[in-house]
């Protein structure tokens, strides 16, 4: 399943009191996914993390299982001044309120904690202790073929949920990264090279090329990183295969037009290579994104004039989006509106 369609499935799954697995690869966005459901089922009312929330709160508990053992979740066994045998609670588990508790890597986590949830999951409770009523359960999980140490999932697990085969494409991670300012070599790179964004290799020991791993290079890179130094990183970060191919892309701006011609509105050269089409709309976004308010939409309609002349609209939508994510009010400019109205199909 996309990951875009991912939470809202979840979340029909939840109000039927049920409980939702997500399944899917290393860094494509399981957890944040969970955190889009719990914004949704918080209903404009804060997140907090605490097991006992107020009414205009909605708790958010998150647990990575490996790190737990049985008795962090099913209590200290102790013998009472009665003789009985009762368990004591850590006091980690929800105890009140609305919330989402998300029990995270449940396939690496040890048999005994595994038993622990199937019967939380089954029971809403752990022997004394009962999760209250406004608390639901999500887990998630990689696949064993990932080689996260995972193991399968025992049946009487699977029996218990609702799994949730989660698949990272590259138009639902271009959206988030663009919402979220991703570093636009890294943007052009992976609009260029879209396969790039998820590639698993079981053979190799180093980094993976994965979306978590992009936007860890693409945060490195916003730090002012120098670009002598961008290879390495990336070697560090998603691997040395594409860390070559990143850098290749990178080097393809030497063939790109004079921009000040362009963002002036001056005859320039179109490229035909797609690699220095993709090239110079980034060095045209970076050029526009710091530009002062008095030049910016003069600057943005003659470069969307430029880029419009492309083989492709693609390089044209792609200059839009990411030109607009990052300056907000070239929403306002009459280049935008006519683009848009040119372009009524697209989604922005």
């Amino acid at each position: 399943m996309k990951m875009s369609k991912v939470a809202s499935h979840a979340e029909w799954i939840v109000k039927a009191d049920h409980t939702p697995c997500l399944i899917g690869g290393t860094g494509i966005g399981k957890s944040a996914t969970v955190r889009q459901l719990v914004d949704k089922l918080a209903d404009g009312r804060k997140v907090v993390d605490s097991i006992k929330p107020n009414e205009d709160e909605y708790g958010f508990i998150d647990f990575r299982l490996p790190l737990y053992e049985s008795v962090d979740l099913g209590g200290l066994p102790f013998i009472n001044s009665d003789g009985q045998q009762k368990r004591a609670f850590l006091g980690n588990l929800p105890t009140g309120g609305e919330g989402l508790l998300f029990l995270d890597e449940v396939a690496q986590a040890h048999p005994s904690v595994v038993c622990l949830v199937s019967q939380l999951i089954s029971d809403k409770r752990l022997g004394e202790y009962v999760l209250p009523k406004g608390w639901r359960v999500v887990l998630a999980c990689n696949r064993v073929s990932d080689r996260a140490s995972s193991n399968r999932l025992p049946t009487h697990l699977v029996e218990r949920v609702q799994l949730i085969e989660c698949d990272v494409q590259f138009e639902d991670w271009e959206r988030w990264g663009t919402e979220n300012k991703v570093h636009a070599y890294v943007m052009g790179y992976l609009s260029f090279q879209p396969q790039a964004l998820n590639i698993f290799d079981a053979k190799s020991d180093g980094a993976q090329a994965n979306p978590r791993s992009w936007t860890r290079l693409s945060d490195i890179i916003k730090t002012g990183l120098p670009k002598d130094m961008w290879r390495e990183m990336a070697v560090s970060s998603v691997g040395e295969l594409q860390a070559t191919e990143f850098a290749n892309f990178i080097t393809l701006m030497d063939d790109v037009p004079n921009l000040s011609d362009i963002v002036n509105g001056v005859e320039a050269q179109v490229p035909t290579k797609g690699g220095v089409c993709y090239a110079t709309c980034i060095a045209l976004m970076d050029k526009i994104e710091t530009a002062s308010n008095d030049l910016i939409h003069r600057y943005f309609e003659n470069a969307l004039a430029f880029v419009s002349g492309m083989d492709t609209p693609e390089f044209s939508i792609f200059f839009v989006r990411q030109c607009v994510a990052r300056r907000p009010e070239l929403k306002d400019s009459s280049a935008y509106s006519g683009f848009k109205i040119n372009n009524q199909h697209i989604e922005y």
